[in-house]
């Protein structure tokens, strides 16, 4: 996909019963005065709407009907989808009505986990030791998909809508009591952060779809080029000692305590740096050396060589002449920018974090946020 990102003609927004297919509502774009939606990694993005009363009489009956977790809320630049999921709140003033949402990730957060967290063993039917993205799916599965307490199956119609890129890596997890058979009873979603994104999962979402990825590596494509120039606003790039990492190190051991502790340790020997290593201490229980040799791997990824970061002010967005479309503003995606007319004159590759879009009487604002992605370039020679 090429193109620019431009400035849209239009936004609009449409009010979805759950599940983001049949439509409530949809105020006029005259009444919308005001809306703003971002995407993340790693966690739960939201968006709001802002309409006049006065601008919308023929729908503000409906809109006053509008229920958290029932209905939706559905935002299009230009007639394409951009973001999307369940109503989580609504504000009336005398003037205006405001609709606040939090993207389909937040079903998640409001399904607890009733199944054996137990992907050990390599070709079990129900839940083998597979990539860590085809564990974070089956839980998500057996969840929304539970015959006791969820009807209809996918009540909030998620499951079509997940999209794997899977790590090449076999993942090993177990989260139970000493009888494998104890059910740990919290959200979904906190399974997914706490137990599975140290393992190597990365998600995020676009529109409707979740996507459950892996960190971006220097062999990756990046999605565009984007040069200083690109970037309003001042920017500062960082080499900062002290986010690089030769070797790091993960362990569950605590000061008081080192009886059955386990480590791992993952990372690069001989280098120009010297000795240079990590420590990342996990609380999680029944952590095997296995898990913590994972959480290693995930934590190093970005450290060697030592990061040169790209600081974006708040407020510092990009320009419409950047090439690179709104479609393909991904969080975790991979991004190079030129440093050109700095003394820092190289091409850096960095991950996407974050996008924050605003709209309203001066137009679309678009801001984003990157973190190096890492290995990329060679750490100097002495």
């Amino acid at each position: 996909m090429t193109g620019v990102l431009g400035c849209p003609q239009q936004y609009s927004a449409v009010i979805h019963w759950r599940g983001g297919s049949r439509p409530f509502t949809s105020p006029g774009v005259s009444g919308l005065t005001g809306l703003a939606w971002n995407r993340t990694i790693n966690d739960t993005s939201e968006a709001f709407i802002t309409i006049a009363k006065g601008r919308a009489p023929d729908c503000c009956g409906q809109l006053g009907d509008i229920e958290p977790y029932i209905h939706e809320l559905s935002i299009y630049r230009d007639g394409d989808l951009v973001w999307q999921g369940p109503v989580t709140r609504t504000v009336e003033s005398r003037d205006t009505f405001r609709v606040e949402a939090k993207d389909v990730t937040e079903w998640l957060n409001r399904t607890m986990n009733t199944e054996v967290l137990r992907y050990v063993n390599v070709g079990d039917p129900a839940k083998p030791a597979a990539p860590v993205q085809q564990i974070a799916e089956s839980i998500i599965s057996l969840n929304v998909n539970n015959v006791v307490f969820s009807f209809p199956p996918d009540w909030c119609n998620i499951m079509p809508f997940i999209v794997r890129n899977d790590s090449a890596t076999i993942t090993r997890f177990e989260k139970d009591g000493s009888d494998d058979a104890s059910i740990w009873i919290v959200p979904v979603l906190k399974i997914m952060n706490e137990e599975l994104v140290p393992r190597g999962l990365e998600y995020t979402t676009v529109g409707r779809r979740i996507i459950l990825g892996r960190p971006q590596l220097a062999g990756d494509r990046a999605q565009a080029t984007l040069t200083l120039d690109h970037i309003a606003g001042d920017v500062e790039i960082i080499k900062d000692g002290a986010s690089g990492s030769a070797i790091m190190w993960a362990t569950n051991q605590t000061r008081d305590d080192l009886t059955d502790a386990a480590w791992g340790v993952s990372g690069f020997l001989n280098t120009p740096y010297g000795r240079l290593d990590s420590l990342v201490l996990s609380q999680a229980e029944n952590m095997s050396g296995y898990d913590l040799l994972q959480l290693a791997q995930a934590s190093q990824v970005g450290r060697y060589p030592v990061p040169i970061g790209l600081s974006v002010p708040n407020g510092s967005r990009l320009t419409s002449d950047a090439p690179v479309t709104i479609d393909q503003l991904v969080a975790g995606s991979r991004f190079n920018v030129i440093t050109t007319g700095m003394c820092s004159n190289v091409t850096v590759a960095y991950r996407l974090t974050d996008v924050d879009v605003e709209w309203g009487d001066s137009g679309e604002q678009v801001a984003v946020s990157f973190v190096p992605l890492g290995n990329d370039p060679a750490p100097p020679t002495p």
